[in-house]
C-alpha cells in the first residue's frame, strides 16, 4: 500500500505541474469547441456526443473506485465521504446525460479535444477517489466533520456555484430557438448583466467549494485544474462575443468571469 501512495503522491505533483503548464498554453492556443470552433483541430462529432464521451468516464470511474473500496474492505461505510461522493457524482451525472440532452443547435466538437478531456476526466476520477476511498487517512472525516466550518462553508459555495452554472447553461441554451439554430446570441439580464462568463464562474465556485469542504490536496489540484482550464477561455469566449456583437457588447463593460476583477 506504501508503494501506491507514493505513486498517488507523485501523480498529484505531476498533475498539479501539468495545470500550470495548460494555464500558460491557454493564453496562446484557443481550443476549438463551441463559439470558438474550427476544423483545423481534426476530425469532429456533434459536440452533445462529445460531451457525453468526455464527461462520462468520470462519473462512472468514480463509482467503480467507491464500489471496490466497499467491496474490498480497503474502507469501512463512511457517511461523509459518501455525501462528498453525491456531490461529485451528482455534477457529473448532471454534465454527462442531461447536459448533452438539452442541447440545441449542431454545433460540433474535435475528436482530439474529447480525447483530452476523457483523459483528464479519468485521472481526476483516480485523485479525488482515490483520496476519498483509499488513501484519505482513517481519520480524516468523522461525523462532527458535517459540522465543521470547511463542510459548511464549502458546501455552501459547492451548491451555489452549481446553481449559478446550471441556471447560467439554461440561459445561454434557450437564447436558440431550436435544434436547428446554430446562432450564437448575446445573453442578458442576471448575472450576465456584469458578467460574461456566469456558467464558469458557477463551475469555479463549485470546485472551489469541493476542494474546501474535502479540505484535500487533490481538491485542490482539481481547483487548479479548473481554473487553468476556464479563466482562459472566459477571454476566449469574450473576444469572441467583441467580434460577433461589437459595441453592443463592449459598451456593456462586462467582466470576463470575476466581477470587480477580471
Amino acid at each position: 500500500m506504501e508503494l501506491f501512495n507514493h505513486i498517488y503522491d507523485i501523480m498529484l505533483i505531476v498533475m498539479t505541474v501539468l495545470g500550470v503548464i495548460v494555464f500558460i498554453l491557454l493564453q496562446f492556443i484557443t481550443p476549438a469547441y463551441g463559439m470558438t470552433f474550427n476544423n483545423r483541430w481534426g476530425p469532429s462529432i456533434r459536440s452533445n456526443l462529445g460531451w457525453f464521451i468526455m464527461e462520462a468516464p468520470v462519473f462512472f470511474s468514480m463509482f467503480i473506485l467507491y464500489f471496490i473500496s466497499l467491496y474490498y474492505h480497503i474502507r469501512p461505510f463512511n457517511l461523509v465521504t459518501f455525501v462528498m461522493f453525491i456531490f461529485f457524482e451528482f455534477h457529473y451525472f448532471q454534465r454527462s446525460f442531461i447536459f448533452p440532452l438539452l442541447m440545441r443547435g449542431q454545433s460540433k466538437m474535435p475528436l482530439s479535444i474529447i480525447l483530452t478531456g476523457f483523459t483528464f476526466n479519468t485521472f481526476n476520477a483516480i485523485m479525488q477517489g482515490g483520496w476519498l476511498f483509499f488513501f484519505a487517512p482513517m481519520s480524516a472525516y468523522p461525523i462532527s466533520w458535517f459540522w465543521s466550518p470547511q463542510f459548511i462553508i464549502g458546501t455552501c459555495i459547492f451548491l451555489f456555484g452549481m446553481v449559478v452554472n446550471i441556471y447560467a447553461d439554461r440561459v445561454i441554451r434557450e437564447l436558440r430557438k431550436n435544434d436547428m439554430d446554430n446562432n450564437y446570441y448575446l445573453p442578458d439580464g442576471w448575472m450576465f448583466r456584469r458578467i460574461n462568463s456566469a456558467n464558469y464562474l458557477g463551475e469555479i465556485l463549485e470546485w472551489l467549494g469541493f476542494a474546501i469542504l474535502t479540505w484535500s490536496v487533490p481538491g485542490l489540484v482539481f481547483l487548479i485544474w479548473t481554473f487553468a482550464n476556464i479563466v482562459p477561455r472566459s477571454k476566449a469566449v469574450y473576444e469572441r462575443y467583441t467580434q460577433f456583437f461589437g459595441e453592443e457588447f463592449t459598451t456593456q463593460k462586462r467582466y470576463k468571469i470575476f466581477p470587480g476583477i477580471y
